[in-house]
């Protein structure tokens, strides 16, 4: 039985396509509406400016992909993507230090976010429920007749005809959602509540290309900024195409430059030196990009009363995370198997939409907060990231610090950390006293080991 005649879900990224098939067997028919024309290859389009960047689908956005779409990882693998344990062939440099490389028992996959989002449109272009149709600007969601409901939605075809599309359900995984805003002031409802936080971020990407006898040996490679003294961070990453993304970012004013010299230079200022004695021999291919991203924000749709039925905003819409981390499109993914579900749950029900945004906001609130913690709490140990800081920061960060150091020498500490950056674990799990007590333990072992190798003076 199928909850209604048409759902429409504007924009086909990650989100948008993922939401498309959690839609898929609820409604007769699904319409993706997408502003871009879809390159029929894996290509960076207008519509995603960062996906010219280093991109990351950390294993939670993998497990999520792969409950929608069976064998998506594979696919991915089998269209070149690289595929090793979370903490093998991962350089990851914190503090100055590289942790040790252990296996964990945890897959992380590498590539190109065309490459991620080719495949992904693939699968959903074999649903014959699903239309994807590109090339179509949205202009707006209609209400229903009584205000109370999604009606249809307006948009401006490739040859600048008007189109209408009427929907039972409206999917906004746009980005920032804005016609969802639109929607609500234009039916008399108030603006949500926002919470932000200013970050000022900017980076540089390069996709650089290695000599077949300098070619590194690891897929990842992470050097992670010290707050609050040095804001410079870098990524590489490799590629489908076993070129690399190198990606440098930093905060405030100290933007990454755009030119090969400086960028090498640029990268000798990290908190350690490997990244700029890679890019010494390295080799530019095209040009370095630029993105800026000023501040992470989380928009509180589930605090307004009377939502309208019919309408879920979804990813960036929903909250937009510094993409330093890595974590918008497996959050997304997260978020469309908990609508895939919750439909699932009301189909052949009464009113099966009734409600439903609530729902949906609940199950995903503590997913977000998650979320939202792992980047929050990093950001705002700079002094100039604008936002209200939480009681207990201080403890917050120099617990972080510790889980850290605790992992240079525990492969169960760090499993347990990978899961939570990796988004299979919540951060609550770091928490946990048992946790708590050996981490507490392993540092006081670290200090007093270094204690002993601090040489007497006569």
């Amino acid at each position: 039985m199928f909850i209604g005649r048409r759902a429409v879900v504007i924009g086909a990224g990650i989100g948008g396509l993922a939401a498309a098939q959690a839609l898929s067997g609820k409604f007769e028919k699904i319409v993706v509406l997408e502003r871009d024309v879809l390159p029929a290859q894996p290509e960076a389009r207008m519509g995603v400016p960062q996906g010219r960047h280093a991109h990351a689908l950390l294993p939670g956005g993998a497990a999520a992909l792969d409950a929608l779409f069976d064998g998506c990882s594979a696919k991915l693998v089998e269209a070149g993507a690289k595929h090793a344990d979370f903490c093998t062939r991962f350089v990851y440099e914190v503090g100055g230090r590289q942790m040790p490389e252990r296996p964990i028992g945890t897959p992380l996959l590498k590539c190109s976010r065309p490459l991620i989002e080719a495949v992904v449109r693939s699968f959903v272009q074999q649903r014959n429920d699903i239309a994807i149709l590109d090339g179509r600007r949205v202009t707006g969601i209609v209400a229903a007749a009584d205000g109370r409901a999604v009606g249809a939605v307006t948009c401006e075809a490739r040859d600048g005809m008007p189109e209408r599309y009427e929907a039972d359900l409206v999917v906004d995984a746009s980005g920032r959602g804005e016609l969802t805003l639109a929607f609500l002031a234009a039916t008399g409802r108030p603006a949500p509540e926002e919470t932000t936080i200013g970050i000022d971020v900017a980076y540089s990407t390069a996709i650089v290309e290695f000599p077949a006898d300098a070619m590194p040996d690891f897929h990842v490679m992470v050097t992670m900024p010290k707050a609050p003294d040095n804001p410079r961070g870098g990524m590489m990453v490799v590629r489908e195409d076993n070129s690399f993304f190198s990606s440098l970012s930093s905060r405030g004013g100290d933007a990454p430059p755009a030119d090969w010299p400086s960028f090498i230079e640029y990268s000798a200022k990290l908190t350690t030196r490997t990244h700029h004695n890679l890019m010494k021999r390295a080799k530019l291919r095209g040009r370095i990009m630029q993105f800026k991203f000023p501040e992470s924000r989380r928009v509180h749709f589930e605090r307004l009363a009377d939502w309208p039925r019919g309408l879920v905003p979804l990813g960036d819409a929903l909250c937009r995370f510094n993409p330093v981390y890595g974590q918008g499109m497996s959050s997304a993914a997260q978020q469309a198997v908990l609508l895939r579900d919750l439909l699932a749950a009301r189909q052949g029900g009464a009113q099966p939409l009734d409600g439903l945004f609530d729902a949906f906001a609940a199950a995903i609130a503590p997913t977000l907060d998650n979320i939202w913690s792992l980047s929050a709490l990093p950001d705002l140990a700079y002094p100039h990231a604008r936002g209200a800081r939480p009681d207990g920061l201080r403890d917050a960060l120099d617990f972080n610090v510790a889980v850290h150091q605790a992992a240079f020498v525990d492969v169960e500490v760090q499993r347990r950390l990978f899961e939570v950056i990796g988004l299979l674990k919540p951060a609550s799990t770091l928490r946990e006293p048992a946790f708590v007590d050996k981490v507490e333990r392993l540092v006081e072992q670290i200090r007093a080991e270094a204690q002993d190798q601090v040489p007497v003076r006569a």
